[in-house]
């Protein structure tokens, strides 16, 4: 028999997809994890029990949270089925029923904040601005152009036009006529093929750089439609010099939308997704391209060999794009008409099933792939004086599933992958420590929706059939949350409807203690002044099948047997381990003032193992106390 000690001292590559379990010759067969649910890695090798979350308020129909930045913190917006809600300081403190946002169009919309203004769209919807004004209060609001004056002291809408039918179609005006057109006349319209729909109503187009809007396309001709001169026309001829409004019912709205460098990034739309439009410096609702001054409008196609919808913008030293088929870069410092030059970089693609915001960390841009199973890192590689796109879900593939929202927790260091399966996947990253380490974090609830306000992730929860609004905090270690504090000690804690007839932990009153509630309300068994009610979540830990040395090379198949084991933990509260008989207490004394334990703590093994079907140890809790493993050292004994 011999006799080994093997040391995990990292758990920094994650959870593992189950595909590698064989890969023995992988450093991260070291640094990974069979299992690690509901903890979160340190990028220092630790892991510890992930925070609960705290209940906030209850949002009947909310779909989807929106952050809303600002001088004072900002607001966050809800988004439900035709409506939205202003909260500030987590009170609803305006509200705009009846919108055309359902819950279809809501998790494919697309916002960007410029100012006090967050600009909202949808490629089916026209686009919409929700504006914070100290004086008269929010309003929410369609797009409006600007307009300008043109040498007759007509007024022109300044919106971006585009090219929607082949080059060799023209247009002529009042039958061709030769005379002046007034601004203001009602005219008649004749393509040379059929182009208008009944959805051409209240477009505008422009005709030799002057506009006139359709206010009655031809029921039977599609040819033929009718409308008003909104500036003067010096004739009718036929032309081949005629643009439509770029966005309209006939054509679609815009897809997404960015601020960058002071203008307003409009990218693809139904009819025209692979172009991009950029505003006129400071004046997000002008493109007007002008004579090309530098401060003027923007506007052409993503052209390659194959389509390349646009799908997410990622504003930054760059403005990055990401299409259906690429990754491309727009140049400039600054973007000017003279100076913009746009560059294809990889040939990724992003996921088609959903439009997902790309998110920056660090300098890299963080996208979800084409298969929708690929988490990408766009980054300039010095190295290779090229971008590149690394895929940094290659170890944990089986997490990567149906993703519905990517967000990133700068303070803890978290990306959350909100899952369409209310699971939130999550990768703390440290590209200077080249940590990528995945852990998958669920509940009693289910994750609908995630946004970063005020440096912290809000959540809308699912739980019994209501929509909560909840946020981790840290120290807190059950979910669903509620403190109740009371001047005199009492028994009886109410208020809490929203858990009917849920098993929760009550923290406060003596010792952590099990309830149900009942009518809305738990009985603790001691009295107390405060309490802290949640619904408990379980945490596991399970290392992977330990690679037994042995003269004649390294097995996952040679037999051994665990003797003992040593866990070396920082302010940990509860340690619950199964050795080989079952899940125990592991005694952790001597504890601090505040219960928890910091050093190593020590128990026996039991039972022979073999292969990957039964760990060295597991862990596997629900106590709603702290728990942090640094180390983890094993003895075993085997056969040489």
């Amino acid at each position: 028999m011999s006799r080994s000690f093997l040391t995990k001292t990292s758990f920094t590559a994650g959870e593992l997809d189950p595909l590698l379990r064989g890969r023995l010759d992988l450093k991260a067969q070291e640094d990974g994890a069979a299992r690690l649910r509901n903890v979160v890695v340190h990028p220092s090798g630790g892991v510890s029990r992930r925070p609960g979350l705290r209940y906030l308020a209850t949002l009947p129909g909310a779909l989807r949270l929106v952050a809303f930045d600002g001088p004072d913190g900002g607001q966050l917006v809800v988004f439900g089925a035709h409506r939205v809600d202003v909260l500030v300081d987590i009170a609803v403190v305006a509200s705009f029923p009846d919108t055309l946002w359902g819950p279809n169009e809501i998790p494919d919309l697309s916002t960007a904040r410029w100012g006090d203004r967050l600009l909202i769209c949808h490629p089916a919807i026209p686009p919409k601005e929700l504006l914070r004004n100290t004086v008269s209060g929010w309003q929410l609001r369609d797009w409006s152009w600007e307009q300008s004056l043109d040498d007759d002291g007509q007024p022109r809408d300044l919106c971006p036009f585009a090219r929607f039918v082949r080059p060799e179609i023209a247009l002529q005006i009042n039958d061709g006529a030769t005379a002046e057109i007034a601004a203001g006349s009602y005219v008649s319209l004749l393509a040379s093929e059929p182009v208008f729909t009944p959805d051409h109503i209240d477009s505008v187009i422009v005709a030799r750089g002057k506009q006139i809007r359709i206010v009655n396309p031809d029921p039977v001709d599609r040819q033929r439609a009718f409308g008003v001169a909104l500036q003067k026309l010096p004739n009718g001829k036929p032309t081949r010099d005629w643009q439509e409004q770029a966005f309209s019912e006939a054509h679609g709205w815009p897809s997404c939308v960015a601020v960058h460098q002071e203008r307003l990034v409009i990218g693809g739309s139904r009819d025209v997704p692979d172009r991009l439009w950029f505003s006129r410096t400071g004046h997000p609702f002008n493109f007007d391209p002008g004579t090309g001054l530098d401060d003027e409008a923007i506007s052409f196609r993503l052209s390659g060999d194959e389509q390349h919808d646009i799908r997410g913008l990622l504003p930054g030293r760059l403005l990055q794009v990401f299409t259906s088929s690429g990754e491309w870069i727009v140049r400039g410092a600054p973007v000017t008409p003279g100076s913009v030059a746009v560059e294809l970089q990889t040939r990724i693609g992003s996921w088609p099933g959903r439009r997902l915001d790309p998110v920056e960390v660090d300098g890299a841009a963080l996208f979800v792939g084409a298969s929708g199973r690929e988490l990408r890192e766009f980054l300039y590689a010095e190295s290779e004086q090229a971008y590149q796109a690394a895929d940094i879900a290659l170890l944990s593939r089986h997490l990567m599933v149906q993703p519905a929202c990517l967000r990133f927790d700068r303070r803890r260091r978290w990306l959350l992958i909100l899952r369409a399966d209310g699971r939130l996947a999550t990768v703390v990253l440290d590209r200077n420590s080249n940590v990528a380490a995945w852990s998958m974090l669920e509940g009693s609830g289910l994750f609908r929706s995630v946004a970063v306000w005020r440096g912290e992730p809000y959540f809308l929860v699912e739980l019994n059939g209501q929509t909560l609004l909840e946020r981790f905090e840290d120290g807190l270690a059950s979910d669903h949350a509620m403190t109740l504090a009371s001047a005199a000690p009492r028994t009886v804690w109410s208020g809490l409807a929203y858990l009917q007839g849920r098993s929760v932990v009550v923290v406060g009153a003596g010792p952590p203690q099990r309830a149900t509630v009942t009518a809305g309300s738990v009985t603790t068994a001691m009295p107390g002044t405060q309490v802290t009610i949640g619904v408990p979540f379980v945490h596991e830990i399970e290392p992977m099948a330990p690679v037994v040395p042995g003269p004649a090379g390294i097995s996952l198949d040679r037999p051994y047997r665990p003797v003992r084991l040593v866990f070396r933990v920082l302010g940990t509260g509860a340690l619950q381990v199964d050795a080989g008989d079952g899940l125990r207490a592991v005694l952790l004394t001597p504890a601090d003032a505040e219960g928890r334990f910091s050093g190593d703590a020590e128990l026996r093994a039991a039972g022979w193992r073999r292969g990957t079907d039964e760990p060295v140890w597991r862990v596997e809790q629900d106590d709603p106390l702290p728990c942090t493993i640094l180390s983890v050292t094993s003895e075993i004994m085997g056969n040489v």
